[in-house]
């Protein structure tokens, strides 16, 4: 028995995919009917939002919770913040306090969040676009393979020989371009708010000269 559903979305090993709504409601209804409370870990659920259509507020609707990142694809330099009810928020403020969670002179963090929120959601459709135009090349290199259908959002998981991986990422590295080993057989490449088209030709040619 738990106390607690977690759902991630976007999914990161699931290379940047959305959960469905009908899917999400489902997750939550099955928390509910097990007296289990919903939380939505929404590190980029903005992504999803942007990728989706769909508004974060009914996303998230059916949950207690949500968690979002400031720092990921929104590009501020750090911070999250947690949504809930008041009872809830303040339960976590006191847990926060308790257990050395605490800032002080963080305005000037949550500026920076702010800025983010109001002025760099919309813009996650460049990274999206980008990660796009990433995988459809690579995915045409005979070395390698994406699935494209998981490239949904602003993440590229790319496949290549059984071991190769740590090789391909220190190859990659040696081209300038900084990936992360998954697996054995995959990495993974993300499109952020630094990136530009540029730097995306300088990654397809890094990943052709890594063959």
């Amino acid at each position: 028995n738990g106390s607690m559903v977690c759902v991630e979305n976007t999914s990161n090993r699931g290379g940047g995919t959305c959960y469905p709504l009908e899917t999400m409601d489902a997750i939550a209804a099955v928390a509910r009917e097990n007296s289990c409370r919903a939380h939505v870990d929404g590190a980029r659920i903005f992504n999803a939002s942007v990728a989706t259509g769909q508004d974060v507020a009914r996303i998230a609707r059916d949950y207690d919770s949500v968690s979002i990142c400031l720092s990921k694809g929104l590009g501020a330099p750090v911070g999250s913040v947690l949504v809930g009810s008041s009872e809830m928020i303040a339960r976590a403020y006191r847990w926060r306090k308790m257990f050395g969670g605490g800032m002080r002179q963080a305005g000037i963090i949550a500026a920076a969040g702010i800025y983010a929120l109001e002025n760099n959601i919309d813009r996650l459709a460049e990274d999206h676009a980008r990660a796009r135009q990433l995988a459809e090349a690579i995915d045409a290199m005979p070395s390698f393979t994406v699935d494209l259908e998981q490239v949904q959002t602003n993440m590229v998981y790319v496949a290549c020989e059984e071991g190769g991986a740590d090789d391909l990422v220190s190859r990659l590295s040696g081209h300038g371009v900084d990936t992360l080993t998954i697996d054995d057989t995959t990495i993974r490449a993300v499109a952020h708010l630094h990136i530009t088209d540029e730097d995306i030709d300088r990654a397809i040619a890094a990943f052709d000269a890594s063959q």
